[in-house]
C-alpha cells in the first residue's frame, strides 16, 4: 500500500511511538488527521512541526478526544466524517497503562480495555464506512507481545471478579484487540479493505517504564514497524510481530472466541446498558 497522497488517521499521535510515526507520515500523507487527549493549546507546537513538514499543511489536523469517554471517541468518529469522504488508513495506536488499582471510567469500563480496546473498536466501526470504497485501505491495530501471555475473559472483560493488575489489564486488552482484528479481517474478505494487528517492538516509552520498570529501543523503531506494517503487501488478518508475520495468541484465531468477544463487545459499547 502506497502511502504517498493518503488520507490517515493517526490516533495516540501526541507521545511515544504515535509521535514518531506522525512525523514520518507527515510528508506523504495528502491529509493527515492526528489524534491525542491533550487540549490543542497543548500540542500547538506538535501540529506546528507536523504541519513544516506536510505536502498540505492546512490539511494536517489536530483532533483531541478522552478514550476514557465513549461520547468523545464518538465526537472523534463524527469530525473526521466531516473533513473527509475516505480513510486510505486507521492506526489505532492510542494506548495506555493499566493504573495501580483498577479504576472505571464514566462508561462503567475498566480504563484500560476501554482506552486500549473498546475505544478502537468504536472508532473503527464508525469510520469503516469511508475504508469500504473501491480503492485499497487499512485498519493498523496496534497491540503488543504481551498479548501472547494473557488470558480472555469473556465473563468478566472488565476484569469485576478476576484478579486485577496493570500488567493483567493491559494484555488482555491487547489480545482483545488482536482477536477482534482477526474477527474484523474476515468480514472484511471480499473487499477493498484490510485489518491487521501489530506488536511494535520493546520499545523506551512512558508506557513501557510504567508497566515493566525498563527501557527499550527508540521510539524510531515502533515508527518503523508501524509504517511497514501499514504498507506491507502481506495479508488481510496478518499479525507482525515487529515487521515479521507471526501467529498471534490461538484464541484470536479461533472464530468462536472472536464471536463471543463481539458479542461481549457491543454489549460493552452500548450506551444505555
Amino acid at each position: 500500500m502506497d502511502l504517498r497522497g493518503a488520507t490517515i488517521l493517526l490516533t495516540g499521535a501526541t507521545d511515544g511511538i504515535g509521535r514518531e510515526t506522525a512525523g514520518r507520515l507527515a510528508g506523504q500523507a495528502q491529509t493527515l488527521l492526528v489524534h491525542g487527549p491533550q487540549p490543542p493549546e497543548a500540542v500547538r507546537d506538535l501540529v506546528a512541526e507536523l504541519r513544516s513538514r506536510a505536502q498540505s499543511p492546512e490539511r494536517t489536523i489536530y483532533l483531541q478526544a478522552d478514550y476514557t469517554e465513549l461520547a468523545q471517541v464518538r465526537r472523534l468518529a463524527a469530525e473526521v466524517h466531516e473533513l473527509t469522504d475516505h480513510l486510505d488508513l486507521l492506526v489505532n495506536n492510542a494506548g495506555r497503562a493499566g493504573p495501580g488499582t483498577r479504576t472505571v471510567s464514566r462508561d462503567g469500563n475498566e480504563v484500560t480495555l476501554q482506552t486500549n480496546y473498546l475505544a478502537a473498536v468504536a472508532l473503527t466501526e464508525s469510520t469503516l464506512d469511508l475504508m469500504r470504497g473501491r480503492r485499497p485501505s487499512r485498519i493498523l491495530n496496534v497491540a503488543s507481545a504481551t498479548h501472547s501471555s494473557a488470558a480472555l475473559h469473556l465473563d468478566d472483560l472488565n476484569l469485576e471478579r478476576h484478579p486485577y493488575s496493570p500488567v493483567i489489564a493491559y494484555s488482555q486488552s491487547k489480545l482483545a484487540l488482536v482477536t477482534y482484528t482477526c474477527w474484523l479481517a474476515a468480514r472484511l474478505r471480499g473487499s477493498s479493505c484490510r485489518a491487521v494487528s501489530l506488536h511494535p517492538g520493546v520499545i523506551d516509552t512512558r508506557l513501557l517504564r510504567t508497566l515493566f520498570g525498563m527501557g527499550g529501543d527508540p521510539a524510531s523503531r515502533g515508527a518503523a514497524n508501524i509504517i511497514h506494517a501499514a504498507t506491507a503487501a502481506d495479508g488481510n488478518g496478518a499479525y507482525f510481530d515487529e515487521q515479521r508475520l507471526s501467529r498471534p495468541h490461538p484464541d484470536a484465531l479461533d472464530q468462536e472466541v472472536q464471536e463471543r468477544l463481539h458479542r461481549v463487545t457491543q454489549d460493552l459499547l452500548t450506551p444505555s446498558r
